[in-house]
């Protein structure tokens, strides 16, 4: 991208020379100078990756979270090694084994097998790769680390499905599915059903790739995930097989979800664009295809592929131009990419079978369409392969929904018992509380009653008492003939009487203190 962007930039300037010199000099080597420094500004960005790439990995190798050190230093291996010359690969591995060494990466030895897979990938060397994936894998599954598991996994599902090994794909991609499970990463286990659907939408089962999408579209829904990208890519995943199905009234929905997504992400141009031209496709309106087709290959926006060409050859050969659809077909039987695709070749074999029938070659003809059948057959072994092994994923996914459930219902059973034990405990702490409040209403009921017997017996007994015999001695004193007499001989007994009565009445008062006390 840096080495296009070099060249766009020289040529704006050889422009930018060429319109200025003929208006205005002055206003030229304004604009000329101002080139130049954007041309060197662009040299001097091109020369900063490596060195921002080497500080992004020491801070990644900092990090004390494991998981969140895993998933930024793949990211980093992806991109850093997917993207440097080959020349320097070298040289950039033998870096990174000594910052594995010096920071002691966990499970080191597996992050550089899986750099050596991305190199012989790069290579073509694809037994190789899986060699290295493969022993990555072992060295992973020692821990077990789940996110590594993963990782590679999806790795080697990626190189099988280019070699076109359907069944070794989907059934490694089931694998990381699982990983991602035990993670519980949602963004994870989207990603994976994407991909599952994409190799099913290749072998034409149609209805097991959309089961794929909608459920990828279904956890992201479920789980709020904000990815902009991935929501792009399953609208055109579900457009892709609503248009190998024939269903014009699907894909237009669809369509006009792509044309209204607020998320302008990488690609959605594109994915407009194709899915346009589906549009007019499954409507037969071949010649408006075939002019949007054509316009797209000259588009810089539009990121054009073989599937493209696939496409025109079609609409070519169903608008009555064979010779067209030809020509296309014969470059695309030359690429070497199409090798492991026979679900794709038997197709455009059969184009070709019927364009020499259609020009009286019989031969030629007969020559193709054998060719087609037996690209046909082998297309059919490898269905039914997919599908023998789609069954067995599908049970996978029903024992593992089976322990998911299990699983919630055990979590579910333990909660209940533990939301029953506290009630009980509640309940009998509620019934010792309301036992002991009303014990002790009891009992202060008793005493309440003891002491107003108390207090009852002191007021007739020790307040009488003392009041009769003061009472007694004034009604002596008052009919006595001798008052003074009788007073003097009475005083004594009449004072202790007195004081007698007065200890009692502060006995009721201190009981009466009591209880309100």
């Amino acid at each position: 991208m840096p080495i296009r962007l070099l060249f766009y930039n020289l040529h704006y300037v050889f422009n930018v020379c060429k319109c200025s010199f003929a208006r205005n000099c002055k206003l030229m080597i304004k604009r000329l100078f101002l080139c130049i420094l954007f041309f060197f500004f662009t040299i001097y960005t091109y020369a900063q990756p490596i060195s921002l790439q080497s500080d992004s990995l020491l801070n990644i190798l900092q990090l004390k979270d494991h998981i969140s050190q895993e998933k930024k230093l793949i990211s980093h291996i992806k991109n850093y090694f997917g993207a440097i010359p080959v020349d320097s690969f070298n040289a950039a591995k033998a870096r990174m084994h000594r910052y594995i060494i010096k920071y002691n990466v966990e499970s080191g030895e597996a992050y550089e097998f899986y750099i050596e897979s991305i190199f012989h990938n790069r290579m073509l060397h694809t037994d190789e790769a899986k060699a290295d994936l493969f022993n990555a894998i072992e060295i992973a599954a020692k821990k077990p680390d789940h996110y590594l598991l993963y990782t590679f996994f999806s790795q080697l599902a990626f190189i099988q499905t280019y070699e076109g090994n359907a069944i070794e794909a989907i059934s490694n991609f089931g694998t990381a599915r699982k990983e991602a499970l035990i993670l519980n990463d949602a963004l994870l286990q989207v990603i994976i059903d994407i991909n599952m659907s994409d190799i099913y939408y290749r072998y034409n089962f149609y209805s097991q790739s959309l089961y794929y999408i909608s459920q990828a579209r279904d956890i992201m829904v479920m789980q709020h995930l904000n990815q902009p990208r991935l929501e792009n890519i399953i609208t055109y995943n579900i457009c892709e097989n609503y248009f190998r199905m024939n269903a014009p009234d699907s894909l237009r929905k669809y369509n006009s979800e792509l044309r209204s997504s607020p998320n302008k992400t990488y690609k959605l141009y594109t994915y407009i664009k194709r899915t346009d031209y589906y549009v007019y496709l499954l409507s037969h309106d071949y010649t408006n295809a075939i002019n949007l087709i054509r316009s797209l290959t000259g588009d810089r926006m539009y990121r054009s592929d073989n599937l493209d060409k696939q496409n025109l050859a079609d609409a070519y050969f169903n608008a009555g131009k064979p010779d067209s659809a030809k020509n296309i077909i014969d470059q695309l039987l030359l690429d070497k990419g199409q090798a492991n695709h026979p679900e794709i070749k038997y197709h455009l074999y059969e184009i070709l079978g019927q364009i020499a029938e259609k020009q009286n070659d019989p031969k030629q003809a007969a020559d193709n369409f054998k060719m087609a059948l037996l690209l046909s057959k082998d297309n059919i072994n490898k269905l039914i392969q997919v599908g023998d092994i789609s069954s067995r994923m599908k049970v996978d996914d029903m024992e593992n929904t089976y322990v998911q459930q299990e699983e919630i219902y055990k979590r579910e059973r333990q909660w209940l018992i533990f939301a029953i034990v506290v009630a009980l405990l509640i309940i009998a702490v509620i019934a010792m509380f309301y036992r002991n409040t009303k014990q002790k209403r009891h009992y202060e009921r008793l005493l309440f009653v003891a002491k107003k017997q108390e207090i009852s017996f002191i007021n007739s007994h020790e307040i009488r008492r003392h009041l009769s015999n003061i009472l007694g001695i004034i009604e002596i004193m008052k009919k006595s003939d001798n008052k003074a007499t009788e007073y003097h001989e009475a005083e004594e007994h009449l004072f202790y009487s007195a004081e007698k009565l007065d200890d009692a009445i502060k006995n009721i008062s201190e009981k009466l203190d009591e209880d309100n006390g």
